[in-house]
């Protein structure tokens, strides 16, 4: 077999996936301390199954993963695969090559695999076992290995040895012998124990099962008899039933239709409260619709005569602006015929000066011949003088115009002004008049709206309360319908309870003389008080002992007892105070039982009762044990030896002795303890009804008082409202006619705006044209000034000039003046024109906005008229509405009057079905009383039936004696008990339980035997083994020893060694010695020698045991480094006399081992905390050892 590959990631400081083959040879693996070569030992080692993480130099097996460095993060995992060649089989698998994986997680788990399959940690250690490969075996040396040579006591020593024989199975299977004895000898003694225990119990439980056998025959019988009788007397008594059944169901059959006819008035009258709601509701509608349509009709009268005021206002305008239109148009027609005549005038004009201008230019032509200039000059001069005087003239005339037209545009502003002042005013009252009426009608709107939503809550809570106050009344109802079942129940129990129902014919007859028989107590059941989560385990805890009858003595009982005799009515068991013994716990039983989870208390415990009967409670109750459950009851019975009665909260018991008792049965038998539990539930519960009761009527009749509060609320809120909504028409009514004054006004004033803008534009025309003339009229003044000046002084320098020039220039001059004439009425010709335009324009303008005016009169005076008699047709539609609202209002009263008559009428009816219906209950009651008082009597006798003989009516009909009757039957059922009542307790169980003792004792006896025959076995196979370990010792010893004699002298070089069995007598146990002698040194014990000489002793020792026992590998982890240098070429060399049969893998950083590898592989931190895997050449192995 050959170790082909090793492969490792994430295991200690490989985080990186890492694989190293193996060849046939000596592979040296290097690096310097703390590279982390020694981890591939150690994978290996853990590979093969070390469990200890301190072998593996860690605190726990979860160290092994890598934990992260400065530049890694941890990984969460680890794991190592070895791979073996195993084409020799040497390994026991039929497989040419085995792979053996190891895997832990950081959260601890862990897997295994053998050729990637899922298996054991066991599996890979059993796989290993006594291979020379395993985890403790030589195939991985280590420098603890050899420190565990050197360092060990004898004894311990010898466990390297017995490794070497091969005994570790051998002793494994000891070990496991031991075990089985051990665990062979615990379950002998305890057979023995119970066989023990059994032998006392099976004497006692014969007896019993003879006296139980004898008591089943005699009950057999028993039950033959009492089931004819309890089935000839079930059928008596169900023939009275059906009678009484009968009756109840035509009584029942009378009460449905009663309530289903009162279910119907119910509805009928819930139909008709529903239809007087409706009416109510329309009637409201009603009044609020006519209440809208008389406001309303208000709201469309003020709006026709606000329509038929605005129509007379806007006609009386119409007038006005086309009055106002006529004139302006008569004037404009004045001004046409005026701007012809003067245009007809000035083109005259224009005509007149052309010519003069002509001629003058002629004259002047003439004139321009003379040399004078100079005269010429002064007389263009006095022209021009003459021109700048007529000019002059010219503006002083306009601007006498323009101040008229000033003064009659400014005194029509004024007379605007004070028109608008008044207008003003009257506009500023009216916006006062207003706002005081706005204010009013907010007012009375708001308290509307407060009104209303008071109107709209008043009404929800109306609705509310009638809604549960139906509610309520419904409840009630059904409240007495649930009060009176309930009473009816309870005297029906009390009635049955009076009777004394359910208890044995001779208790219930004893219970009944009670006045004849001073000194009866009562049957126990009724002494005491059983809380209500205890009814099942007390009920079960008693069983028929809570029909026991307690009294004061024993001559009472006495006196009882033949008062059943004489009477022949039954038996029954008494309780005298005087005689009866209370039964107690031992304090420590109870000390123990109360530190125990499933204990509760004991029965006696939990209950109520009068001191006085306290010792027959005691001795019925005093040892009986409550606990939880099923399972803890076990427990508890245990605890106690078995000697007492366990009874859980569901019923179940475990019995003094250890037979157990349990399960449920059908239905829900009415028991004594759940009568009374019932009698006592409904005293309280119709107690709490009766004060419900009383609650819900006065509940009822607040409710009632409520409603009669609300509508009268009600009504005064819409009485208030009415009033309310009158008086918001009013003032509404009231503010439009305010707002169309205001609207008149607004428009009188936007008038008197558009006036009053016209008028400030002309007069602002007229202004600037007045500064614009006045300048000129200076200009022309400083010019005329200026000419006048120049003529004088030319005048006084000129000469006469001759008379023809002068008779010229005066024709000029005459000329020249004509034209100035003719120029001055040319201009103004123009500007009376240019007057007559403007003014024309002006009349244009004006006309355009009267008939602008004039047709928004007539369009509004139009949609005034359609608006009035778009008012006038609604008024009358609205006045027909609203006599038919009034119509429908009558009629919805009248309404309303017979629905609330019939209601009443049905309500009436509705109280008389109810109390017919009270009197069927009553007759049904009591039928059902009678019922219930023969269905407990069948039902006692069912009970019995399935409790006695688990049998019903019908399975017992089928074993009726055909020819005994009734009487019959019961003398025999008499006799029959009393003869099984002087057998006294009989034990049922002892039958089978002496059966089930007796085949236990013999199966226990058999166990006992197989188990000393087991015994003696074991310690056979366990001589067995000590004798094949002390064969294999003795003979692995022998030939290590003879093998270490020779390796020592080999490896030092000469000298002598021995190995010594300190105790030979006693193989298994004996230390063993290592004396030694090395080349010139006397003999010693190895612990003496130098530190060297012991460690390759220690080296010499592990060669010879591989001699022995050659392995397919070897792992040697630095064992030489204790070594001296001639030493360690010593032990290189000899490993390579081994290399034909062991492959070898150093881990070392001796150089003298490298240099003697056939491989050599190279560990370093390139990177910090993460070991690599590098080839390594032989010359560069120094400086990586450095």
């Amino acid at each position: 077999m050959l170790l082909k590959r090793l492969e490792m990631n994430g295991f200690k400081s490989f985080a990186d996936k890492v694989a190293i083959d193996f060849v046939p040879g000596m592979t040296a693996v290097v690096g310097p301390n703390g590279s982390g070569k020694s981890n591939i030992t150690e994978a290996i080692r853990w590979v093969l199954g070390e469990q200890s993480a301190k072998s593996l130099r860690g605190g726990r097996m979860g160290d092994v993963i890598f934990a992260g460095s400065d530049t890694r993060k941890p990984i969460n995992f680890a794991e190592v695969s070895l791979i073996l060649e195993n084409e020799d089989h040497f390994l026991p698998l039929d497989y040419s090559e085995v792979a053996v994986t190891r895997r832990i997680y950081r959260n601890g788990d862990s897997e295994f695999l053998i050729n990637k399959e899922n298996c054991r940690l066991k599996d890979i250690v059993d796989l290993f076992m006594d291979s020379g490969l395993g985890r403790e075996s030589f195939s991985i040396i280590s420098q603890g290995k050899i420190d565990e040579i050197l360092n060990s006591k004898p004894e311990e020593r010898r466990s390297i040895f017995e490794e070497a024989a091969g005994v570790l199975k051998y002793k494994h299977r000891k070990k496991q012998a031991e075990n089985k004895l051990f665990e062979t000898e615990e379950n002998l003694n305890r057979v023995q124990d119970i066989l023990y225990e059994l032998e006392g119990q099976l004497e006692p439980l014969e007896m019993q099962a003879s006296i139980a056998k004898d008591y089943l025959f005699q009950q057999e019988e028993l039950e033959k008899y009492e089931v004819t009788l309890l089935s000839s007397e079930i059928s008596s008594l169900t023939e009275k039933l059906a009678e009484v059944r009968k009756e109840f169901g035509e009584n029942q059959t009378v009460l449905i239709k009663l309530r289903e006819e009162l279910h119907t008035e119910e509805a009928v009258i819930s139909r008709e409260k529903q239809a007087l709601n409706e009416t109510d509701i329309a009637l409201d509608k009603l009044q609020e619709r006519l209440l809208v349509e008389t406001e309303k009709l208000e709201q469309l009268e003020g709006e026709r005569n606000l329509q038929l005021e605005r129509k007379k206002h806007s006609s009386e305008n119409e007038q006005v602006y086309a009055e106002t239109l006529a004139a302006i148009t008569e004037k404009i027609t004045a001004l046409e015929e005026q701007k012809e005549v003067l245009s007809s005038s000035k083109l005259e004009k224009e005509t007149a000066l052309e010519i003069a201008v002509k001629a003058k230019k002629e004259l002047e032509a003439t004139l321009a011949k003379y040399n004078d200039l100079s005269e010429e000059a002064i007389e263009n001069r006095k022209s021009d003088y003459i021109d700048l005087r007529h000019t002059q003239t010219t503006i002083h005339n306009d601007l006498g115009y323009i101040e008229r037209q000033i003064g009659q545009i400014t005194n029509r502003i004024d007379k605007l002004d004070l028109e608008n002042s008044h207008h003003v005013d009257d506009r500023k009252d009216m916006l006062s008049q207003i706002e005081t009426t706005k204010s009013h009608l907010t007012k009375i709107q708001n308290e509307l709206t407060e009104q209303m939503e008071i109107y709209r809550e008043v009404q929800q809570t109306l609705a509310k309360q009638e809604g549960v106050f139906g509610t309520q009344e419904r409840a009630l109802y059904k409240h007495y319908e649930t009060v009176q079942q309930m009473k009816s129940r309870k005297e029906t129990l009390e009635e049955l309870a009076d009777d004394y129902a359910g208890f044995f014919q001779g208790v219930r007859e004893v219970l009944k003389a009670k006045k004849e028989i001073p000194g009866i107590l009562g049957a126990l059941v009724e002494l005491i008080e059983i809380p209500e989560k205890y009814q099942q385990a007390m009920e079960t805890a008693l069983g028929a002992s809570a029909q026991n009858v307690v009294v004061e003595d024993d001559r009472v009982a006495r006196e009882a007892i033949s008062f059943l005799k004489k009477t022949k009515n039954g038996r029954a068991t008494f309780l005298p105070l005087s005689t009866i013994q209370p039964r107690e716990l031992p304090a420590a039983t109870k000390n123990a039982l109360s530190n125990q989870p499933a204990f509760i208390a004991l029965a006696s415990e939990v209950i109520s009762f009068d001191e006085k009967v306290s010792p027959v409670i005691l001795n019925a109750l005093g040892t009986t044990i409550l606990a939880k459950d099923l399972k803890g009851a076990n427990t508890l019975a245990r605890l106690v030896n078995f000697r007492y009665r366990i009874v859980t909260l569901e019923g179940d018991v475990v019995n003094a002795g250890g037979s157990m008792t349990g399960g449920a049965t059908k239905g829900g038998k009415s028991s004594i303890l759940t009568r009374k539990h019932e009698l006592g539930q409904l005293a309280e519960k119709i107690t709490e009804l009766n004060a419900s009761t009383r609650e819900m009527e006065s509940a009822v009749q607040l409710a009632k008082d409520s409603m009669a509060k609300k509508r009268e609320e009600l009504e005064e809120t819409r009485v208030i409202g009415e009033n309310l909504r009158l008086q918001e028409k009013e003032l509404l009514g009231k503010l439009d006619r305010e707002n169309e004054n205001l609207e008149r006004f607004n428009k009188q004033l936007q008038l008197y705006d558009i006036e009053k803008a016209d008028g400030s534009e002309e007069l602002n025309k007229l202004l600037e044209r007045k500064e614009t003339l006045l300048q000129e009229q200076m200009e022309i003044a400083k010019q005329i000034e200026t000419t006048d000046e120049e003529i004088k002084a030319m005048t006084s320098s000129s000469k006469a000039l001759e008379s023809k020039r002068t008779a010229d220039l005066e024709s000029l001059s005459s000329l020249k003046a004509q034209i100035a004439a003719k120029r001055e009425q040319l201009q103004s010709a123009t500007e009376a024109v240019e007057r007559v335009t403007t003014t024309l324009h002006e009349n244009y303008e004006q006309k355009e906005a009267a008939e602008q005016k004039l047709a928004f009169l007539k369009t509004n005076l139009s949609s005034v008229h359609t608006s009035e008699e778009t008012a006038r047709q609604s008024i009358e539609e609205l006045r027909k509405d609203k006599a038919e609202t009034s119509e429908k209002l009558t009629q919805t009263r009248q309404t309303r009057a017979e629905l609330q008559e019939k209601l009443e009428l049905l309500e009436a009816e509705l109280t008389q079905k109810n109390n017919q219906i009270s009197f069927y209950v009553e007759q049904k009651n009591n039928a059902e009383i009678g019922i219930g008082r023969l269905e407990v009597d069948i039902a006692n006798r069912i009970d019995r039936l399935q409790e006695a003989y688990l049998l019903t009516p019908e399975q017992a009909e089928e074993k009726i004696l055909p020819e005994i009757d009734t009487e019959q039957a019961r003398s025999k059922v008499r006799l029959l008990k009393r003869s099984i009542d002087e057998l006294g307790i009989v034990n049922i169980g002892a039958i089978e339980e002496f059966e089930r003792i007796q085949e236990r004792f013999d199966f226990l006896t058999g166990q006992q035997a197989d188990l000393l025959a087991a015994k003696e076995t074991l310690f056979k196979v366990m001589d067995e083994m000590d004798e094949e370990m002390k064969i294999r010792f003795s003979e692995s010893f022998e030939a290590i020893k003879t093998e270490f004699a020779v390796v020592f002298p080999e490896l030092f070089g000469g000298g002598s060694a021995e190995l010594v069995l300190l105790d030979p007598e006693n193989l298994l146990t004996t230390g063993i010695d290592i004396v030694v002698q090395p080349p010139g040194k006397k003999l010693q014990n190895l612990s003496l020698r130098s530190g060297g000489e012991r460690a390759l002793t220690a080296i010499a020792l592990l060669f010879a045991i591989i001699r022995v026992r050659p392995v397919p590998f070897c792992i040697l982890d630095e064992v030489e480094a204790a070594l001296d240098e001639a030493n360690v070429t010593r032990f290189s060399r000899y490993l390579k006399q081994f290399e034909s049969g062991t492959q070898f893998i150093v881990i070392t950083h001796r150089k003298g081992t490298m240099e003697e590898a056939d491989v050599l592989y190279g560990v370093t931190m390139q990177e910090s905390g993460v070991s690599k895997l590098v080839s390594v050449r032989l010359e560069e192995t120094a400086e990586l050892i450095k």
